[in-house]
């Protein structure tokens, strides 16, 4: 069979999450089983969002303590949806969970109990191929400090424009926007229309979000593209990026 003709028959086993951790996992079903079936119920019926730390009925979505790490987090939407490859998170009218997950981060410092700085932050989509759970989630937690470092690199870099990045040994794609950006920019959004293949290859993306400090003492945005890559065999988890263990 010819590369171009493979390619899209992969795709479409990473987007129904065939030979892929979720296929698997004990339980793939398992956060939206806590969503749907405890979270959600709990909070219509008595006000008490438990298990889950947050429940917003309005925006559609909620906040749980992940088990991993001491101060990971997980914003996920209340609505059935996969993950990354979902095509109503592409519709105008989608939820933009980004900035729902951006505005929740302060629990990352309060879990630790002190303060962290933007670039010390980030939130993280896995590709389907590199998931255990079928309900979109994303992450909140700790960034690496190394990879925090070596980003920093970018805060000079044109807006709105994916630039490469190089680090150990891998390719990424980092794309710098304004601190203010989630107001208006979708991040998947923004990575399907990186090119006119992106949008339909959607479940082999990667993506992560961070915080840079720029020149003049604001704050700005880092977007990260991390493609699963079949001939280096990456699954396409920029969550390998983040710290869950926050020793910054």
């Amino acid at each position: 069979m010819r590369l171009t003709t493979l390619l899209p028959f992969l795709f479409s086993l990473l987007a129904n999450g065939l030979d892929a951790p979720a296929a698997h996992a004990a339980n793939p079903h398992k956060l939206w089983e806590i969503v749907s079936e405890q979270c959600v119920p709990n909070m219509q019926a008595s006000g008490n969002p438990q298990p889950c730390a947050a429940v917003d009925l309005e925006r559609g979505f909620v906040v749980l303590k992940d088990i991993v790490g001491p101060a990971q987090y997980l914003l996920m939407p209340t609505r059935r949806l996969p993950g990354i490859e979902s095509r109503e998170l592409l519709a105008d009218d989608a939820p933009n969970y980004w900035d729902y997950a951006w505005q929740q981060r302060w629990r990352v410092g309060q879990a630790l109990g002190r303060g962290l700085a933007d670039r010390q932050l980030g939130l993280e989509v896995n590709s389907a191929a590199a998931r255990s759970q079928l309900h979109l989630h994303i992450h909140i937690d700790c960034m690496r400090r190394d990879v925090a470092e070596s980003l920093a690199a970018h805060r000079g870099d044109p807006l709105r424009r994916w630039m490469p990045w190089q680090f150990e040994g891998h390719r990424y794609w980092v794309m710098r926007l304004p601190g203010d950006a989630l107001r208006s920019d979708d991040p998947f959004k923004l990575a399907a229309g990186r090119d006119a293949f992106a949008a339909s290859a959607m479940a082999a993306q990667s993506l992560l979000l961070t915080g840079v400090s720029l020149d003049d003492g604001g704050t700005g945005l880092l977007l990260v593209n991390m493609p699963v890559n079949f001939d280096l065999q990456e699954r396409g988890s920029a969550e390998v990026l983040m710290d869950h263990d926050c020793r910054w």
